[in-house]
């Protein structure tokens, strides 16, 4: 029975919200054990709560946790106690066979990234984010891992995110797009031009450079981009969808109240179908997104989650561990690179400044 470790004490309402979120994962797979991490008093407390017993819900006490104001780096040096470190630690030691926290970001990758190490071959971690795109995401890498990238970090980013897509979706042949100010080859800085020449040149099905606007109904599964501009197009797309929907549902609750026929049916009839429509391009859907590169299944959920989106990220993780996403990735890095390796010039090495 595969178990998941979860930081109770991330996110913006913890830890009631990760552990409301964990005991619905449970009450939905009944083939799942969890194993909640933070203050024994405070969890023990919310669980009392809800009056649930089950054996399948383990604490692990700590006394610190990570706060989303602390630095990568103070989180990890000061915090040895943290909710977050003991999580990365019960994966480290095969107390666990994922991990989930929908706490700070960048304190999440440090810890996986310097306690678990990267997976052989794997330069940089990498955040694949499924973004809601109607009956199957479309994976964005990187989500805001690695800010700084090289060319070989892009190729990696598209490796790793389309190994998730073929094990956990069941794409076969994942078509993979390069993100960028234009379509045409070559378009961009340098930095984009060259990583183009390397997915052209791997056995990937790639597809070209994709702009910004086609992200949601382009021909792709996987767009990539380095960890600045692929977290700003998360921002800008969560806060777009927000204020639309929110737009819509005034003008057509405002116009219907006005009218001076009784919608009221059908006003709720609109409503339900509106809610439907939202529900399928929210991230509470998917819940979390795959932190790709260190060793062990790990998902970073938003800070904002609700309970059904800790519920929705616990849930992936799982799918991740059931579906061999892991070894997937490691088969696919080392099958690449070797292939890339075998094209360059004796003269060249992937270890260049541009490399």
């Amino acid at each position: 029975m595969p178990l998941i470790a979860v930081d109770a004490m991330g996110g913006d309402r913890a830890p009631a919200i990760p552990v409301r979120g964990a005991i619905r994962a449970l009450a939905e797979n009944s083939e799942l054990q969890v194993t909640l991490v933070g203050v024994q008093d405070l969890i023990q407390r919310e669980i009392d709560s809800v009056d649930f017993k089950d054996d399948r819900l383990q604490v692990v006490p700590c006394s610190q946790w990570v706060t989303m104001e602390d630095s990568p780096v103070d989180a990890i040096r000061n915090k040895p106690d943290s909710s977050l470190a003991v999580t990365v630690g019960l994966l480290k030691e095969g107390r666990a066979d994922g991990i989930f926290s929908t706490g700070n970001t960048g304190a999440m990758v440090a810890a996986c990234s310097m306690q678990l190490r990267m997976q052989e071959g794997v330069r940089r971690p990498a955040i694949a984010l499924p973004l809601p795109r109607g009956e199957r995401p479309v994976m964005l890498c990187d989500g805001g891992a690695n800010v700084e990238c090289k060319p070989i970090h892009l190729l990696q980013n598209a490796i790793m995110s389309s190994a998730v897509l073929r094990r956990a979706y069941g794409v076969e042949n994942p078509r993979v797009g390069l993100l960028n100010v234009g379509s045409e080859k070559d378009k961009g800085h340098t930095l984009a031009k060259e990583a183009y020449q390397l997915l052209a040149n791997s056995s990937m099905n790639f597809s070209g450079n994709v702009e910004g606007g086609d992200i949601f109904h382009a021909d792709v599964d996987v767009v990539v981009c380095d960890g600045f501009v692929g977290n700003i197009v998360l921002k800008s797309a969560e806060g777009f969808s927000e204020a639309l929907f929110q737009v819509i549902s005034n003008e057509m609750g405002s116009q219907l109240d006005q009218s001076e026929i009784d919608f009221g049916p059908l006003k709720a009839l609109l409503r339900r179908g509106l809610h439907k429509i939202r529900t399928r391009f929210d991230y509470a859907e998917y819940g979390g997104a795959p932190l790709l590169g260190p060793r062990g299944v790990c998902t970073i959920g938003h800070g904002r989650s609700d309970e059904r989106a800790v519920s929705n990220g616990i849930l992936w993780t799982l799918r991740m561990i059931e579906t061999g996403v892991q070894q997937e990735v490691i088969d696919s890095i080392q099958r690449e690179m070797e292939l890339i390796e075998n094209q360059r010039p004796e003269a060249e090495s992937l270890e260049s400044p541009r490399g």
